[in-house]
Formats: structure tokens, C-alpha cells, sequence
């Protein structure tokens, strides 16, 4: 999935990450054949999706006990 964009104009915002974390991505991304920028886009993106999924997920489940009158303390 290619996302295209002006990197001139794109939101930027600096990252400071623990000693030996960088050459972790770089490792990472060059095995994937992508930029080190590429990679930690596509990881935020799947953690954000992740969470809202499980969000929903969760919401979903609420409602269903709700429904069958199972309360909060009880789940």
C-alpha cells in the first residue's frame, strides 16, 4: 500500500529514540527495501489501526452485555 505525498509540505515532527533503536530500524528497513521514515509511518499506521479495532471491538462487547444485562462488574 503506497502512499504518496509532497515531503516538502508533509506534517514532520522529530523523534528522539533509545540508545541502539535507530539501527534497529535501519536494519529493519533495509531488509524490507523501504526508508527508515516509511517503515515508522507504516508502524504508527498499524498500531493506531490495531487500537481503534480493539476499540471497537471492546465497544462492541459492552453493548452485547448490556443487552443481556450483564453489568461491568460482573464482565
Amino acid at each position: 500500500m503506497a502512499f504518496e505525498y509532497d515531503s516538502r509540505t508533509a506534517d514532520k515532527f522529530v523523534v528522539r529514540l533509545p540508545d541502539g533503536m535507530r539501527d534497529q530500524v535501519a536494519a529493519a528497513a533495509d531488509a524490507d527495501d523501504r526508508s527508515m521514515n516509511s517503515l515508522i509511518v507504516v508502524a504508527i499506521r498499524e498500531h493506531l489501526e490495531r487500537a481503534s479495532r480493539a476499540n471497537a471491538l471492546l465497544d462492541a462487547l459492552t453493548l452485547a452485555a448490556e443487552a443481556k444485562g450483564v453489568s461491568h462488574d460482573a464482565a
